[in-house]
């Protein structure tokens, strides 16, 4: 059986790729402007040679999209919409009052994540059992609800809670 005869070079480590890569391209432009120097032409458009530091820039550009400002990591944690997340579902008269531990693994076991393949009624049902668990003084049943709820959501679910508008659930 005959076929390509495969070469295998052996691969060397560069430690500092993106130097040699800058110093690759810096020398392929002065290679591209030597070139046009020498047929006569002056002419160095920008868009013939992207620089190395604009390698990214220069694609967005050339899509004629403008690309998004740069956010850091902490951007990402705080609220954009004005508002703190889940708001709607602070009671009026805030008590605090102590959950068991029962009633928490009782909400993680049966979250509702909004699933096609979820019953939302037979989490509510399971949800109205965990609620039963505990009985705080001073708190009232829908109270009690409204601040246990949001544990019991996760996925789709939970997003569409964190986005509801503040006091739109009382």
């Amino acid at each position: 059986m005959q076929g390509r005869k495969k070469v295998v070079r052996e691969l060397i480590f560069d430690p500092e790729i993106e130097k040699t890569v800058k110093a690759n391209r810096k020398a392929v432009r002065l290679a591209h402007q030597a070139a046009l120097l020498a047929s006569g032409t002056e002419e160095i458009l920008e868009e013939e040679v992207p620089s190395s530091n604009t390698s990214n820039d220069a694609t967005e550009s050339m899509a004629g999209v403008n690309p998004p400002p740069r956010r850091t990591l902490g951007d990402y944690g705080q609220a954009t919409g004005g508002h703190n997340p889940n708001l709607g579902f602070q009671p009026l008269n805030p008590v605090s009052f102590d959950i068991k531990n029962t009633v928490l693994s009782a909400l993680k076991e049966n979250q509702f994540s909004g699933k096609e393949s979820e019953c939302p009624n037979i989490h509510l049902a399971r949800f109205y059992e965990a609620c039963g668990y505990t009985d705080p003084t001073g708190v009232s049943e829908s109270n009690k609800k409204l601040r246990l709820f949001p544990l019991s959501l996760t996925g789709r679910a939970k997003d569409w809670i964190d986005t509801l508008p503040p006091n739109t659930i009382a």
